[in-house]
């Protein structure tokens, strides 16, 4: 854009008319594509997004588009300062299915403002709901457990999606993770880690279990919860997986084209 620009004022500046009309289409186009929505159906893509000290994830499949939490945070609006202008970059125009894991603040505090400023078509919360299918989407909700905390209530969810198998684990509990070892194959290439990487989740036969190519933890930068724990990156370590931290990338993005 800049490049078309400063060729546009060359090409007054040194009176070659000629030239001038060419660069002004492409200035126009240009400015064109980036109001409109084109991308939308181009890309399929999953966006683990920086909310600070929660949970948020944005799965993109052509123009169908899926939120997994929204964060939250007491001092300001995050559907309006993150999560709004997030999706307005990516072309994102509206949410088919918003699913939270479970009720805790740092993973659905946003939702009344993101409902009210924008549209949201169906809201997920029960474990009954599941599994959804929207486009080439296809959610299991492998917690089908009752336990007495919110955290273990988590839905955990699996998708296979962009050539990979995710699973996200919400505030899921080594308790949870038992279970689920022994009720599925819970074997995935990126593991979205549960509870920040809290010391009381993701335990070291979990790891070895869902056998990660990448491990995913959002977490805020010098949390006072201390999270992720020591013993969770070193176990993460010892079995090679990729540890990938919001708080040090930022927003974690996997995509790939539509054929």
């Amino acid at each position: 854009f800049l490049g078309v620009v400063l060729l546009l004022i060359f090409y007054l500046e040194s009176v070659r008319l000629r030239h001038v009309k060419l660069a002004v289409i492409c200035l126009l186009s240009m400015i064109t594509i980036s109001i409109v929505p084109f991308q939308e159906p181009l890309t399929n893509a999953v966006y683990f997004v920086n909310v600070g000290q929660g949970d948020c994830t944005i799965i993109k499949n052509k123009n169908k588009t899926v939120m997994i939490d929204t964060g939250g945070y007491k001092n300001f609006d995050m559907a309006e300062e993150t999560l709004i202008p997030f999706m307005n970059k990516k072309k994102i125009t509206h949410i088919d299915a918003l699913i939270l894991t479970h009720d805790d603040f740092d993973h659905s505090g946003a939702k009344d403002s993101l409902i009210a400023n924008f549209k949201v078509k169906n809201l997920l919360t029960k474990k009954e709901q599941f599994p959804y299918k929207v486009g080439d989407l296809y959610i299991e909700n492998l917690n089908k457990y009752s336990f007495d905390t919110s955290n273990d209530n988590s839905l955990v969810l699996s998708l296979s999606f962009v050539n990979k198998r995710f699973l996200f684990m919400g505030d899921a509990s080594s308790e949870v993770e038992n279970k689920l070892m022994n009720d599925y194959n819970v074997d995935c290439d990126i593991l979205k880690i549960g509870h920040h990487g809290s010391k009381y989740s993701t335990c070291e036969k979990f790891i070895k279990a869902t056998s990660p190519e990448e491990a995913i933890i959002s977490v805020g930068a010098q949390n006072y919860y201390g999270h992720p724990a020591d013993t969770v990156l070193e176990n993460l370590k010892k079995y090679n997986v990729k540890i990938r931290r919001t708080d040090i990338e930022g927003t974690i993005c996997y995509f790939s084209l539509v054929a």
